[in-house]
């Protein structure tokens, strides 16, 4: 018998063809190759992925690109930046997350922009911020932005953007924290919308033209921490919700039109900082408690129409209160003397309004006052002990700057001790104060002084000798004085000693024989030009002088003020404009009731003319001081005339 033969287990089966069994082989040698490949390739999968989606973001960038322009100074775009050349996650202003490379910032603040804003940029999905402000985009907010789901940071302040903001930018954003479109051009109506925005921390909504009330969506935003509505054309009132806002730090709704009465809940803002409410039509009283708002560093109710008495009194707890401004209301009452018990006042202005009695010492006690206005209200002084006055409190405030009093029945004499204010002292405003006696020696002291106005007053004797020392001074104002009569015949004694004419500013004679050549107190820009070329002397030097402080008043602005260099002197800049109300501090063209604004802008044209008009570059060419003073009578005619439209 022959050996018998062994099969390998896959061929042991006879009856399959040889043939076919290599095939088989053969296929699943190329499955295995299939397999190898696909492993081999997939990790390139998502690579090609994550490459369609950064084609997306760069042509998001690039057409966000071509719809603005910026000047030839502006360098960020220039050579290969924002160019395909580069990666865009390079580029000026574009930040990107490391691992996807998507673009998740945007900042092109300060650049210099010009142009619109392309709805293209919804494509950059990834967008958590997005700050294009301190620009000159123009044009609409694109609704595609609310396409931006991860956005926290919406920044465009600062820019000419118009139209209405998306009506869905808080349902589809939710996850919004700071939402600042300030100084722009937007209108319309404040949205409910703004109760989906519950992320937000800061809303800045300020300085554009939105109308209508204060949305009670504003409620729901407990965590708001800034809130900012300023200078809009909102009405209403404010609504008592609003005190919802726990986590409130500042809140502002400055220069607009809102009306009725200061919410008494308020006080539960406990967090609060600042609260500027100046400027509207509100009515009614101060609510006491919200001087219990112990983290209230700063209260503006400046410009309203409040009354009634200052709520402080003992049970007051406002130590970290800097700044108080009640200015231009109708508060009445004396000035409480538990106002020192808000010992951190800074800067207290209670100008404007119709309190009386005496100022109280107490505010001596405020060691970092810098800034004391109590202009035009019906202050008094008790008629004792002069010599130590509010006037001898107030120098135990060294810090302090600026003392106004002007427009008051004070019936003061100046003490001695004037001399002791501090060196910081820059500017005392007593015009029309009914102080009576003589100037003191000692108030030449006052090394640092830049401005005294002791005009409209009835003061007598000489103007001490001494203010020739204050070497600081850019305006000491005395004019209408009523001197002595052996003094009201000239400017000068045989001692050389300086008076005050029918109006002028002080000047401090040198020992020269030719009268007309002076030592003037005064700076460049209150003083005439000849003064500083020649150094001589007129009445038409005080009335260019007149001129510049009336200029001032009604523009609010400096004549040594930084914009005002080279051959733009303030004059220059005013007279070249054809439209003057263009410069007219905004304050004095504020919209009332019942006021006539053609003869608001009457009168103020007529000032700002008269202005012009003293301050011409050439002595001859300036009015007399018989023709100022009719003009200013008749000025006055005209605001008594409107005074009970408002004007």
């Amino acid at each position: 018998m022959g050996t018998a033969i062994n099969y390998p287990r896959a061929f042991s089966n006879p009856s399959i063809p040889l043939a076919h069994s290599s095939c088989k082989l053969i296929e699943m040698s190329s499955t295995l190759l299939l397999l190898l490949a696909f492993l081999l390739v997939q990790p390139c999968i998502p690579h090609l992925s994550h490459s369609s989606n950064n084609f997306t973001d760069q042509s998001a960038l690039i057409a966000f690109k071509s719809q603005i322009t910026f000047g030839p100074n502006v360098t960020v775009f220039a050579g290969g930046n924002w160019s395909t050349t580069t990666n865009f996650c390079e580029w000026f202003g574009v930040s990107c997350s490391r691992r996807r490379q998507r673009v998740t910032a945007l900042d092109l603040s300060y650049v210099g922009i010009h142009g619109t804003i392309s709805p293209h940029i919804a494509n950059l999905s990834f967008l958590v911020s997005l700050d294009l402000s301190n620009n000159s985009f123009n044009g609409f907010l694109p609704h595609e932005i609310s396409r931006l789901h991860r956005l926290r940071e919406l920044v465009l302040s600062n820019n000419l953007l118009e139209g209405t903001l998306p009506m869905d930018v808080c349902t589809h954003c939710p996850s919004l924290q700071e939402l600042d479109i300030s100084a722009n051009e937007f209108s319309g109506k404040l949205s409910s919308q703004f109760n989906h925005c519950r992320e937000l921390l800061i809303l800045s909504l300020s300085y554009n033209k939105f109308d209508g009330s204060i949305s009670k969506g504003f409620g729901s935003l407990e965590k708001l921490e800034l809130l900012y509505l300023g200078g809009n054309n909102l009405t209403g009132n404010i609504p008592p919700i609003i005190s919802n806002l726990s986590m409130s730090q500042e809140f502002y709704i400055e220069e607009n039109y809102i009306n009725g009465s200061i919410p008494s809940d308020l006080w539960r803002l406990q967090n609060l900082i600042i609260l500027n409410f100046e400027q509207n039509y509100l009515t009614g009283t101060i609510p006491q408690i919200i001087f219990n708002i112990t983290s209230l560093k700063a209260l503006s109710l400046a410009m309203n129409s409040l009354s009634g008495n200052l709520p402080l009194d003992t049970r007051i707890s406002c130590s970290n209160l800097e700044t108080l401004f009640l200015d231009l209301n109708q508060i009445s009452g004396h000035i409480p003397s538990y106002l020192s018990n808000c010992s951190n006042l800074i800067q207290v202005d209670f100008a404007g309004n119709l309190l009386s009695g005496p100022i109280p010492k107490s505010l001596g006690n405020l060691k970092y006052l810098k800034s004391l206005v109590l202009n035009v209200n019906q202050l008094t002084e008790e008629p004792v002990h002069q010599e130590h006055n509010f006037l001898t409190s107030l120098t135990s405030c060294r810090f302090l700057e600026e003392l106004a009093i002007s427009i008051n029945p004070l019936n003061i004499t100046i003490p001695k001790a004037i001399g002791n204010f501090s060196a910081s002292l820059k500017g005392i405003y007593a015009g029309e104060g009914q102080i009576n006696g003589r100037i003191p020696m000692e108030i030449s002291s006052l090394k640092n002084l830049a401005f005294l106005d002791l005009s409209y007053n009835n003061l007598v004797g000489n103007i001490p000798s001494s203010f020739g020392e204050m070497e600081g001074c850019k305006d000491c104002i005395l004019v209408k004085t009523i001197l002595e009569e052996e003094f009201q015949k000239s400017f000068v004694n045989e001692d050389m000693v300086a008076h005050v004419g029918d109006f002028g500013i002080a000047k401090i004679l040198v020992e020269n024989k030719d009268a007309t050549q002076t030592k003037t107190i005064g700076t460049i820009g209150y003083i005439a030009p000849e003064y500083g070329s020649e150094g001589r002397v007129s009445t038409k030097g005080d009335i260019y002088s007149y001129g510049i402080i009336l200029l001032e008043m009604i523009t609010r602005k400096k004549p040594t003020d930084e914009m005002f260099i080279g051959e733009l002197g303030m004059r220059q800049w005013i007279a070249s404009l054809l439209d003057k109300m263009e410069i007219v501090d905004h304050g004095l063209l504020r919209r009332e009731d019942g006021r006539d604004v053609i003869a608001t802008q009457t009168i103020l044209s007529s000032i700002l003319e008269l202005g012009l008009r003293c301050s011409e570059e050439l002595p001859d060419a300036r009015l007399d001081i018989k023709d100022v003073v009719a003009k200013v009578n008749k000025i006055k005619l005209a605001l008594l005339g409107n005074q009970n439209m408002g004007i």
